[in-house]
């Protein structure tokens, strides 16, 4: 008799099925079909699965914002913590003087601790070196492209900010002229090297210290203040050049000096004896300043100042007017 409670545990032809194994059934197609969907469901899952594992290794949990460390970004990190270079000491005064103690120290301070200064100290150093080696417009033009070089690493994050800060400084005061002639060399020397706009300023800077006449000294410089300052603000000048440039050109709009020139030359020639033994060569000089350019100018003050100052040439009171007038001409 079939077993009615167990209906599976028989064959279809009626033989009763082995223990503990069910009995034969015909495939059903749709079973089958779905057996082999829950097989690629599992499949996919797993691979799924396996790829956000990967993700998380290699690249961290967005959640937490973590990820695994870049080896190759290592070295370019500057440390949280960073050291900056000593005061520069008093006795330092001069560019020169400042441009050596810097070296040094940064030096001391490589040696000490390379990560407190960053991985671009070796760079810095190098071009500290060249500047110091070098002499006159050349100089100040590797100034200009250390300063911007030195901008540009903190700006990368391979300098610590406050190392370049006092690099900076020290290269800003070599960069500053003390004559207009100083401006003009910095940027003969390499036009672009001050950037895009050096080329234009090369003959316009030369004419004014060379072939300019002093009574329009001033209108010339004002033009070229302009231009200086609006291509500083189109970013078409070194920062460091601009900041150089400007106080110099501002000296040379101002008419002031001139004025007081020519009010000095009118009493001088309406009172010779008053000037003192040295009239003559005293109001020739006068009168060559009066139209000299920028350059020329400036050597005749100081041939001028040199024999106010000598005793016995001139009165004691032309002195005193004379001095505060011929210093500012020597630009």
């Amino acid at each position: 008799m079939p077993d009615t409670q167990h209906p599976d545990t028989q064959h279809p032809d009626g033989r009763p099925a082995r223990p503990g194994h069910p009995a034969h059934r015909r495939p059903d197609p749709a079973a089958r079909r779905r057996t082999r969907l829950l097989g690629l469901a599992v499949l996919a899952a797993a691979v799924l699965g396996l790829g956000a594992w990967l993700v998380t290794a290699l690249v961290g949990d967005p959640a937490t914002g973590g990820g695994a460390a870049d080896p190759a970004a290592a070295p370019s990190a500057v440390p949280v913590e960073t050291v900056a270079l000593p005061p520069l000491p008093a006795v330092a005064r001069m560019p020169d003087e400042q441009l050596r103690v810097t070296i040094s120290d940064l030096e001391a301070l490589v040696r000490e601790d390379p990560r407190a200064v960053g991985p671009g100290a070796g760079e810095v150093l190098d071009s500290l070196r060249r500047v110091e080696l070098l002499s006159g417009g050349d100089q100040r033009s590797a100034a200009v492209e250390a300063h911007d070089a030195v901008a540009a690493a903190v700006e990368e994050g391979v300098v610590a900010e406050p190392v370049a800060r006092r690099v900076q400084e020290v290269l800003a005061a070599v960069v500053r002229p003390q004559r207009l002639i100083d401006l003009v060399w910095t940027v003969d020397v390499d036009p672009p090297a001050v950037g895009p706009a050096g080329p234009d300023l090369v003959d316009d800077l030369l004419a004014l210290d060379h072939d300019v006449p002093a009574d329009r000294t001033a209108d010339r410089a004002a033009a070229l203040l302009a231009d200086v300052r609006a291509a500083a603000g189109r970013g078409e000048l070194s920062p460091v050049f601009g900041d150089a440039a400007v106080p110099t050109l501002e000296q040379l709009a101002d008419p002031a000096p001139y004025r007081a020139l020519q009010d000095l030359r009118a009493t001088a020639e309406a009172d010779p004896d008053a000037v003192g033994p040295a009239a003559d060569e005293v109001l020739a000089s006068l009168r060559a300043i009066a139209e000299l350019p920028v350059h020329p100018q400036g050597e005749e003050v100081a041939a001028l100042l040199e024999l106010v100052r000598r005793d016995g040439q001139v009165t004691a009171e032309f002195r005193e007017a004379a001095v505060p007038v011929l210093v500012p001409l020597y630009r």
